[in-house]
């Protein structure tokens, strides 16, 4: 098969990460694949796999963007390939306007990818009209057909995102040489316990429930240290808040933001306890839970949306009540006072979840063919 990629760029993000690991399974089990996005960090990977990149801003926002409908149609009709898988929403539009000017026998089969809670609108709509929809966790799957009606229930299949066994380990431990240059980078941290919250600073994240966390805590645990590992987006004035939330809960020194990190496994695994604390809405499927459950580090979570889902399978000790502070507080008590094992597990595996959405595409062509 030829299998198309696409997307609005290559930079760090679950849906990102999610387009290449497909494109370089696809290539590596004999398919073809070309990723059609805006070059970025993870550009040199896909490209590394052997998929061809095709470094079209499809999803950038403004006018000139439509002049790829075309351009897009006259790709398509050349190539000619067997699977178009769309993972945002303005690429998604691109691909619609693309495909209506080629004849119906001879379009790809349309896949789209549900990666989150879009806002319910026409413009959103778009994500649930694939020949198949893609939702990355059950909750996800029931959060579209509630909110599109119209969407036939059969058409949409649930795939979890899968984590890469090799990259992330169990019983991982970063390099000392990591260690070397991170405390060279952030001294505060040496010595110290560290809690850490991976992911964007986004208002819905649970930053504001983590800074007061540490703020409880601290009084009996001196030795902790709040990690935040993410990026804020561009203008953002989002981590000055939260800086300011820090310094009037006494705990700015006792906090670091690390900004965006190409070396997420490594903060997974050197942290104490990872923390999940995603409010309104929760979590599509937070991959960094069980990322960080195959290296061995415990995750506390909300238990709803995705992270309840993985949460119930790999680390079931980690689940706490949405929004009760209180309870969290107390989990973390007990897993700084004496840490809890994890089990190593099989679960939500890459190549599960690669082979789940190969046999998605092959059902879809085989509907088209019969």
């Amino acid at each position: 098969m030829h299998i198309v990629q696409a997307l609005v760029s290559l930079n760090l993000g679950g849906s990102e990460l999610v387009a290449v690991e497909l494109a370089e399974f696809a290539v590596a089990t004999g398919h073809r694949c070309t990723v059609i996005a805006a070059d970025g960090p993870l550009g040199e990977r896909a490209r590394s796999s052997g998929a061809e990149h095709l470094d079209w801003p499809i999803g950038k926002k403004r006018l000139g963007t439509l002049r790829y409908i075309s351009r897009l149609r006259h790709w398509l009709a050349d190539e000619r390939p067997d699977v178009l898988h769309v993972h945002s929403r303005l690429p998604a539009w691109i691909c619609q306007g693309a495909l209506r000017g080629i004849d119906k026998n001879k379009r790809p089969v349309y896949i789209t990818s549900m990666h989150g809670h879009y806002s319910v609108s026409r413009y959103s709509a778009v994500m649930a009209g694939g020949d198949r929809v893609v939702a990355v966790s059950d909750h996800i799957r029931d959060y579209t057909l509630h909110n599109y009606p119209s969407t036939d229930p059969g058409r949409v299949v649930t795939v979890h995102g899968g984590i890469s066994h090799s990259l992330f380990p169990f019983g991982y431990q970063p390099k000392p040489e990591w260690r070397s240059q991170v405390f060279g980078e952030f001294p505060e941290l040496e010595g110290r316990r560290l809690l850490c919250l991976p992911g964007r600073l986004s208002r819905y994240k649970g930053h504001v429930d983590f800074i007061e966390l540490i703020a409880r805590l601290l009084p009996e645990f001196p030795d902790i240290h709040g990690v935040v590992v993410g990026k804020a987006k561009p203008g953002s004035r989002y981590r000055d808040e939260l800086e300011g939330l820090a310094e009037r809960y006494g705990v700015l020194q006792r906090l670091t933001f690390t900004g965006a990190r190409m070396d997420m496994r490594d903060w997974l695994a050197s942290a104490e306890i990872v923390y999940s604390l995603c409010s309104d809405p929760p979590e599509a499927f937070g991959r960094t839970v069980p990322e960080a459950l195959h290296l061995g580090t415990p995750v506390i979570g909300w238990d709803h949306g995705g992270v309840q889902e993985t949460l119930a399978v790999l680390f079931p000790q980690g689940s706490v009540t949405p929004g009760d502070r209180n309870a969290l507080l107390q989990r973390s008590r007990e897993f700084l006072g004496q840490r809890p094992p994890v089990a190593k597990n099989e679960a939500f595996g890459l190549r599960e979840s690669m082979e789940k959405t190969m046999a998605v595409y092959q059902s879809a062509r085989a509907e088209r063919i019969s």
